[in-house]
């Protein structure tokens, strides 16, 4: 902009109005010049023709018609000067109405003459923090840096991209812009829409980050571990799966609530994260599992190391701030190419092998070998054949018998389920019980033991129980109700029948637990606790639940009687017992000495193999095979209990 424009004060006018009015007065001016010179050369005329008026005779008409056409060429040149204003008038008040409607959009407005801004509006002077004052002073290229964007929006046709914008306060901006040529004051110009997307663009990256992460722990999540996989798979690069699972998560997270289980979940990722080399793709896999793709291995070896090592790490205490604690990890691995040749292959293998990790008592790591790989597809038949196994009664119930210490007579027998498959030969309870845990079939397989319960008690007199196991997870309306009926249907005494269950119980939802419990005692069922000592008891939540018996788990009669510290652990439970007003059953009595302990102690009922294993139903059909021979006494007999004295005597009076 020259000094001349900067000073007239026709061109001071701020915003669009300007190059309008501008263009305007000129023309005015232009056609007033015009008209002046006309009037001026009139009487030169005049003079001009008067020799000639006299050489023809004076002709006066000449001069007439010349001095009507000086008035008309004056008139138009005055008309002419009055339209131009007028259009150039229209031009402002048109600049001017654009400029008011450009004020109101939300969007950012910049009108350019090539690289010089005319008009910008209100959004966008907020936008970059320049004045409305110096607008007429920019250039486009103070706002915008990429060179092929501004030629982009400064060309003839209509554009449409994406680039940023530069403010003074040094932020940069993310913007969407279109541009197009529109008359603006009389003249083309390049209208172009900003509009911010930075908020767009975060949200974008957001949707994105969250398709491929884990929310919880922002690890990747199965897709971009499984992608990296299959890249690695196909480049031929030796590596890893290593597949961790938390021991203790969901007793933790069911004790401690779930906000306590999300700080475990978020520490463990720290730690395999901090542990494990950068790049490595760790995932979480949900619930408390973390599957990790362990790159550029030099052996297999290595990756089995690796295992062992992250087992270590997550078997140490976890510091929580305000508490420590130990979740403890089972580990499973398996190693591309010699385990498996595709992606799904090594996941399933070393997941198979963190199965066999778990199963073999937790906080282990194992190795995928092609003898799991014949145990997973033993497996997949069992799982394939369970269903019609329990429907066809190819599951069929064992008796164990309870014995009571006083006259060696069974007390009460337990129902124990057992499948003999053609192919594998005994299945062993805990591995088809599982199965049918997680195939929905164990409601269908209590419901069978039930009826074989029933049956069986009632071919004993009327003083022997029956009981029965049932999985925590069953735990529900529809069991009470099965129950309920199959005691109607049968017509047995409903406190003969004893439902067992484990101590996974009292960590799963309390309130419905003791709801339950409450639900059976009400049908005259009595429900007893098995394996007590073996996982995680809670005090209160034992007092509260309201269970008739105990069973003492094997692990603390093994050792019976001459390992000091069992020894101390039975009588302690004795006492607990005594307190809590419960029925005491030990398990696992095996040896001679283990019963005399016992019984010395004030223990009323065992079971074991001292006097029968499970047998079918039809082993204890005679009258006589309800009672026991009295083993041999022991040769040093210990002083009884007087703890489980005073409980005898409590339940004769009660």
């Amino acid at each position: 902009m020259n000094s001349t424009t900067r000073h007239d004060p026709y061109l001071l006018l701020d915003g669009p109005a300007c190059g309008a009015k501008a263009l305007g007065r000129a023309r005015a001016v232009a056609a007033l010049q015009a008209a002046v010179v006309f009037a001026a050369c009139e009487p030169a005329a005049a003079a001009t023709l008067a020799p000639s008026q006299a050489a023809f005779g004076q002709v006066p008409w000449i001069a007439l018609v010349l001095a009507v056409l000086v008035v008309a060429v004056l008139a138009g040149a005055v008309i002419a000067a009055l339209m131009l204003h007028r259009r150039a008038g229209r031009a402002v008040e048109e600049a001017q109405r654009l400029t008011s409607l450009f004020d109101v959009i939300a969007e950012g407005i910049l009108v350019c003459s090539g690289l010089q801004i005319v008009a910008a509006n209100t959004s966008i002077c907020r936008q970059t923090g320049i004045g409305a004052d110096e607008v007429g002073d920019l250039m486009l290229s103070s706002f915008i840096r990429d060179a092929d964007a501004i030629e982009r929006l400064l060309s003839d046709r209509d554009v449409q991209l994406e680039t940023q914008i530069h403010a003074r306060d040094g932020t940069t901006v993310e913007v969407e812009m279109g541009a197009r040529t529109i008359h603006y004051a009389g003249a083309p110009r390049r209208l172009l829409e900003i509009r911010d997307i930075g908020e767009r663009k975060q949200t974008q990256e957001r949707v994105s980050f969250l398709a491929h992460h884990d929310v919880l722990t922002g690890l990747p999540n199965r897709d971009v571990l499984q992608a990296r996989l299959t890249q690695c798979i196909e480049e031929g690069r030796l590596c890893a799966i290593i597949w961790v699972d938390l021991d203790r998560f969901k007793q933790m997270n069911d004790a401690h609530g779930h906000a306590m289980g999300d700080r475990i979940l978020r520490t463990v990722a720290e730690k395999l994260k901090f542990e494990l080399p950068a790049g490595t793709v760790i995932a979480r896999f949900g619930g408390d599992e973390f599957v990790v793709l362990y790159e550029n291995l030099q052996d297999a070896l290595e990756a089995r190391l690796v295992g062992q090592q992250l087992r270590r790490l997550l078997n140490r205490s976890i510091d929580l701030g305000e508490r420590t604690t130990t979740v403890g990890a089972s580990v499973g691995v398996a190693v591309y190419p010699h385990d498996a040749t595709s992606a799904d292959d090594l996941l399933k293998n070393a997941d198979l092998a963190l199965h066999f990790a778990k199963a073999g008592g937790r906080g282990k790591c194992r190795q995928f070998t092609d003898a799991l790989g014949q145990q997973r597809q033993r497996r997949m038949a069992l799982s394939a054949q369970l269903r019609g196994a329990i429907e066809n009664g190819d599951i069929q119930a064992f008796f164990q018998p309870l014995v009571h210490t006083r006259d060696l007579r069974a007390s009460g027998f337990e129902t124990l389920s057992r499948w003999f498959h053609p192919d594998f030969g005994p299945v062993p309870p805990p591995e088809f019980v599982r199965l049918a845990e997680e195939n929905g079939l164990i409601d269908a397989l209590t419901d069978v033991m039930l009826h074989y319960a029933v049956d069986a008690a009632r071919q004993w007199p009327a003083d022997v129980r029956v009981s029965v196991n049932v999985s925590p997870i069953q735990l529900n309306s529809e069991l009470v109700d099965r129950v309920r009926e199959t005691i109607k249907s049968s017509g047995l005494d409903p406190r003969r029948l004893e439902l067992e269950v484990t101590e996974d119980v009292l960590i799963k939802d309390f309130e419905q637990t003791a709801s339950m419990f409450a639900r059976l005692r009400s049908l005259g069922i009595q429900v007893a606790m098995d394996d007590f000592g073996s996982g995680y008891t809670s005090m209160g939540n034992l007092r509260q639940l309201n269970f008739e018996r105990i069973k003492i788990d094997r692990i603390f009669t093994m050792d019976l009687p001459n390992h000091r510290r069992s020894a101390a652990i039975v009588r302690s439970m004795f006492v607990l017992a005594r307190e809590l007003n419960l029925d005491v059953t030990v398990e696992g009595v095996e040896t001679e000495e283990q019963f005399a302990f016992l019984r010395d102690q004030g223990c009323t009922e065992v079971q074991g193999f001292l006097f029968s294993k499970p047998k079918p139903l039809a082993a204890f059909t005679d009258p006589k095979s309800l009672s026991f021979a009295a083993p041999a006494p022991a040769s040093e007999p210990t002083a009884p209990s007087a703890a489980l004295i005073e409980l005898g005597e409590h339940r004769k009076r009660a």
